[in-house]
C-alpha cells in the first residue's frame, strides 16, 4: 500500500506527495496532460520536440542539466501520445532546487533559436534512425494509421513525417508550450525523504503563483470499425511479419486489466501459446508477441508474427488468430497457467514501486487517469479477473470488423 497525500492549488495545479524514509534522495515528477494527442494533425511531433527544447534552458537557468549534477541529482523526460512527463531524483536536502527549477521551466522557458534549432535536427535524427532507416521502423506508423482514422493516436510521438518536423518553426512550440504548460493541466508528484506538509507549502511557494492557461483542445473519438482493413507493404527486412490489430479498452477499464492477463497467457514466457504452439510445435514462426496497448482513450490490444521463409502471410494471419482464439474455449485454459500469469503481473506491480522515482511517476499517472489510489487498486483488479471474462473479452474483441491485419513482406 502507497500512502499518499493529495492537495490541489488554487490554480488547478494537482500535488501528491508519498513520504518514503528508507531514502536520503526524494523524486519530483511534473506531468502535463499533453502528449502527441494534443498535436495539431498537420503539426506533428511537437509535444516531442518541445520535451527536448524543455532542457535548453530559461534565462534564469541556462545550463539545465549542469545545475542539477551540481547537486547530485539525475533528471530526465519522456513523451507519450497522452503525457509529457519531467522527473529529478535529488538528494532531499536539496529538494528546493528541483521545486526552483521546475517552476522556472512552467514560467518562463527561453525558446533560444539556436537551441531549438539543435532540437530539432536532434528530433529529426532520431526520425530517421528509430522509424525511417531500421528495419521494421514503420511498423507503428502503418498500424496506427490503419487502425486510427480519427483520433490523435493515428500518429506516434515522433509525428507523421520528416517534412512536418523540418517545417516546424520556434513560435509553433511557444504556442504548444504556452497552451499546454501550465499549473492546470499539470500533475506534481513527490515522493521520498520528506514530510509532506512542507512539500506542499514548497509547491505554494513556487508553483502557487503561476497564472492557469491552458487551452485543451477537443479529442475527436473513434467511431466503431465496421469493416476488416488490410494493408500489404513490401519492404527491405530479414523475415516477412504480419501485424494483428484489434481495437480495446482504455487505460482504466476492466479490458486493460483482462486484455493484460490475455495477452501474456498467449506471449509471456516460453510456455505461453503462441511460443508452443506456433514457433516450438508447427513451426509457423520465427517469434511471436502479444500486446496490449493501454492509453487514455481507448487502445488496442495487437498480435504479430514473424514468419517462416516460403510460408504464404496469409497463412500465418491465420494461424495467429486461431492461435488467440483458442483463449475463447476453457478447455484449452487451465488455472494453473493463469495463476502464473497473475503472480508475474503482480511482480511486475510490486518492483514498480519499489523506487522513490517509479513510485511518483506511478502516483502521477494514476492522478492523470482520474484516481490516485489506482497506484493501490491495480492488484486487486488484476486478481479478480476470471478465465470467463478473458474467454468473453477475447471472443468480443477479435472478431472481423474489430480487425486491421498488415502484411510487412519482405523484400525478393
Amino acid at each position: 500500500m502507497i500512502e499518499f497525500k493529495k492537495r490541489t492549488l488554487a490554480n488547478g495545479l494537482q500535488v501528491v506527495v508519498s513520504e518514503d524514509h528508507t531514502t536520503p534522495m526524494v523524486s519530483l515528477n511534473v506531468m502535463y496532460l499533453a502528449g502527441a494527442r494534443n498535436e495539431n494533425p498537420l503539426k506533428t511531433g511537437y509535444a516531442h520536440m518541445l520535451e527536448h527544447c524543455m532542457f535548453t534552458g530559461t534565462e534564469s537557468v541556462p545550463n539545465y542539466d549542469e545545475l542539477l549534477q551540481r547537486c547530485g541529482a539525475t533528471n530526465n523526460a519522456y513523451t507519450t501520445n497522452d503525457v509529457t512527463n519531467y522527473y529529478i531524483t535529488i538528494p532531499s536536502d536539496n529538494v528546493e532546487v528541483a521545486f526552483y527549477i521546475e517552476s522556472d521551466r512552467m514560467m518562463n522557458l527561453a525558446f533560444f533559436e539556436e537551441g531549438f534549432q539543435t532540437q530539432r535536427s536532434v528530433v529529426m535524427e532520431e526520425m530517421k534512425q528509430r522509424c525511417l532507416n531500421a528495419p521494421y521502423g514503420d511498423i507503428q506508423e502503418l498500424m496506427r494509421g490503419m487502425i486510427y482514422k480519427v483520433h490523435p493516436y493515428r500518429w506516434s510521438t515522433i509525428g507523421l513525417s520528416l517534412q512536418t518536423l523540418a517545417d516546424a518553426k520556434i513560435d509553433d512550440l511557444r504556442s504548444f508550450y504556452e497552451s499546454n504548460y501550465a499549473p492546470d493541466n499539470a500533475i506534481l508528484s513527490i515522493c521520498g525523504n520528506v514530510n509532506a506538509d512542507e512539500m506542499f507549502d514548497m509547491a505554494q511557494k513556487y508553483f502557487g503563483g503561476i497564472s492557469r492557461r491552458s487551452k485543451r483542445c477537443v479529442i475527436p473519438q473513434e467511431p466503431e470499425q465496421m469493416e476488416r482493413r488490410i494493408v500489404d507493404v513490401v519492404r527491405n527486412v530479414p523475415a516477412s511479419a504480419v501485424v494483428l490489430a484489434y481495437h480495446s479498452g482504455n487505460a482504466v477499464s476492466r479490458d486493460a486489466y483482462v486484455g493484460d492477463l490475455a495477452t501474456d497467457l498467449l506471449a509471456a514466457g516460453e510456455s505461453s501459446l503462441l511460443n508452443v504452439n506456433l514457433v516450438r510445435n508447427k513451426g509457423v514462426c520465427s517469434q511471436a508477441d502479444a500486446i496490449v496497448n493501454n492509453s487514455f482513450d481507448p487502445g488496442f490490444l495487437y498480435l504479430v508474427a514473424f514468419a517462416k521463409d516460403g510460408l504464404p502471410l496469409e497463412s500465418v494471419a491465420d494461424s495467429l488468430r486461431e492461435e488467440a482464439l483458442r483463449l475463447t474455449d476453457l478447455d484449452n485454459l487451465s488455472e494453473y497457467d493463469f495463476q502464473k500469469v497473475k503472480n508475474k503481473a503482480e511482480y511486475e506491480k510490486v518492483m514498480d514501486q519499489i523506487k522513490c522515482s517509479d513510485k511518483a511517476t506511478n502516483l502521477a499517472m494514476a492522478t492523470a487517469l482520474g484516481d490516485t489510489n489506482l497506484i493501490n487498486t491495480d492488484f486487486e483488479k488484476f486478481a479478480s479477473v476470471t478465465l470467463e471474462e478473458v474467454a468473453e473479452y477475447i471472443k468480443r474483441t477479435i472478431v472481423e470488423n474489430n480487425e486491421s491485419i498488415l502484411y510487412y513482406r519482405k523484400q525478393e
